[in-house]
């Protein structure tokens, strides 16, 4: 008999907004299970998640390939540390080598779409909507217009 495994969630973000969705969750969704974040190093997510786990990525990420390569890298020497059974992301680009390398090593991922995004996707959530186990959206429109999207309230 296979023993369930006890979750254990990694949570990727981008410093600011990003990082706000996600821990507009911790109540919510995930302060029940065990957790370590990878974020990029900014006085907010210091200050935030001071009483958390943290692995900081190479920043800036959006539109950087030389640190896209690097967290490339760092992701895969975090996933097989951490050996998390959920990856969820909120974005922005630190959010792409975690998510397609999760999927590789078949860890459920999930990706929360912005809540500024109400009529499109995000250049990450268009990159990361193929390979996702879920993809949530934070606006109706973009629920309709997408098959795959799902819609189950705003964070905010």
């Amino acid at each position: 008999m296979r023993r369930e495994q006890t979750p254990k969630l990694l949570l990727v973000c981008s410093a600011g907004g990003h990082l706000l969705e996600l821990l507009a969750l911790q109540r919510d969704v995930w302060s029940k299970y065990e957790r370590v974040w990878v974020t990029l190093r900014q006085v907010d997510s210091t200050s935030l998640l001071k009483h958390e786990k943290v692995w900081f990525a190479f920043g800036p990420t959006n539109r950087n390939y030389l640190n896209l390569i690097r967290n490339l890298f760092y992701a895969c020497r975090i996933l097989l540390t951490e050996r998390p059974t959920c990856v969820i992301s909120s974005g922005a680009g630190i959010a792409i080598p975690f998510l397609y390398l999760s999927r590789l090593l078949c860890i459920r991922t999930i990706y929360l779409e912005s809540f500024a995004r109400y009529r499109g996707l995000s250049l990450t959530g268009r990159i990361v909507y193929p390979i996702v186990h879920d993809f949530l959206v934070q606006a109706p429109e973009v629920a309709a217009r997408f098959r795959k999207a799902l819609y189950r309230g705003s964070v905010f």
